[in-house]
């Protein structure tokens, strides 16, 4: 699936590690009041190496029930309180 391929190519190149894409998690989309955003959410697991912020000033792991911590973009809210929900 081209979108598998695409996240995997994504993640190597942005954060030097290596994921397999499992299965799509969240597909939701958010009108904002200037443009609309399709935002797909996928499932991965990680295969090779350790994530390294190369983009972003850090990355932070969090437990499914800490994610409502932060304050999310409205987009990101259904697959935010979809995974606050799963047991792992």
């Amino acid at each position: 699936m081209l979108l598998f391929e695409a996240i995997e190519r994504e993640i190597k190149e942005e954060l030097k590690c290596s994921i397999e894409a499992k299965e799509i998690f969240n597909d939701n989309t958010h009108e904002y009041e200037k443009f609309i955003v399709n935002l797909i959410t996928l499932k991965c697991k990680l295969v090779g190496g350790t994530p390294i912020a190369t983009e972003h000033s850090k990355l932070i792991w969090l437990k499914s029930e800490n994610l409502k911590s932060f304050k999310w973009a409205p987009a990101d809210i259904p697959a935010v309180e979809g995974l606050s929900k799963e047991k792992v």
